[in-house]
């Protein structure tokens, strides 16, 4: 049973919406017994509708809170636990498919009081890193993409695990996943849904010339490099969709499990929330 006193709130959806969530949050009995803290943006958005006794503004950088409530879709939550990897998310749906999120708007009220009674657990999950010279370029909670500047040209991909040659191929990019991150751009891309109870990874192409090549599903203490090769254009490196880098080709990149990890508010299983997303028809 986890409790919290000191919530961080924040949105980069500025609309209608976000204040009648914020009002649902207010609206819980136990939330007068709780500091709530507002990014900037979201602070002066809602001051310019009502008077804002009961929050105080503070930058996603200084939020020394015990939970960090995230009003979007997964992109929000990815800029906050790249800025904030030591701080538990609850997150509320206010994306697109977002299959990150864990509280439909419709059920705040009810959820929200869950969980400030501490009916809800913490969940932590792996980071991928890559590195290249033993530089490393960052982590990703979701995945590492590795394509072309420029798309129309495609790269000459080799994989080798464990210093073994396993597969190669001209394709436009590659998609090396956590097991969370397989439900986003690898599911699209023809990867599988990983349980993220697995302590693995996925490498999944994106429109490979060899059509024998297929997503490869590996152990996340499995040493994975992949070289890439093109006879003109700079190769990008893409980290969660929040971070771009260009190198001149050729170059070999490492994949390894971060130290650092993200951590989710959760009051469903991963299976409710598969069904949810896939077969949302279907009732317990």
């Amino acid at each position: 049973m986890v409790r919290v006193s000191r919530i961080g709130i924040v949105s980069q959806v500025l609309f209608q919406e976000t204040t009648d969530i914020i009002q649902k949050i207010l609206s819980v009995e136990e939330s007068s017994s709780v500091s709530f803290f507002l990014n900037p943006e979201l602070y002066d958005f809602l001051a310019k509708i009502k008077p804002l006794h009961s929050f105080q503004k503070e930058s996603l950088e200084n939020m020394n809170v015990d939970c960090i409530v995230s009003i979007g879709g997964d992109g929000t939550i990815l800029r906050i636990a790249r800025t904030r990897p030591d701080i538990p998310i609850l997150s509320i749906n206010k994306g697109r498919k977002g299959f990150m999120t864990e509280i439909e708007p419709k059920d705040v009220t009810t959820s929200f009081s869950n969980f400030l009674s501490g009916k809800f657990n913490i969940e932590e999950h792996k980071r991928i890193e890559a590195v290249i010279n033993g530089h490393s370029l960052g982590s990703a909670i979701n995945e590492i993409l590795i394509t072309s500047v420029d798309l129309l040209k495609p790269i000459d991909f080799r994989v080798l695990v464990d210093s073994e040659f396993i597969s190669s191929s001209l394709a436009d990019g590659i998609i090396v996943a956590t097991a969370i991150g397989s439900t986003g751009h690898c599911l699209s891309s023809g990867g599988c849904v990983l349980d993220p109870l697995l302590d693995t990874f996925e490498i999944s192409w994106i429109n490979p010339i060899n059509l024998a090549v297929r997503p490869i599903i590996l152990g996340s203490s499995r040493d994975i490099k992949i070289r890439c090769a093109t006879r003109i254009n700079p190769i990008k490196i893409v980290i969660d969709g929040q971070i771009s880098l260009e190198y001149d080709p050729p170059i070999e990149i490492s994949f390894r499990s971060s130290k650092e990890t993200v951590k989710f508010f959760r009051s469903r299983s991963f299976m409710a929330r598969l069904r949810q997303h896939f077969n949302p028809e279907i009732r317990e």
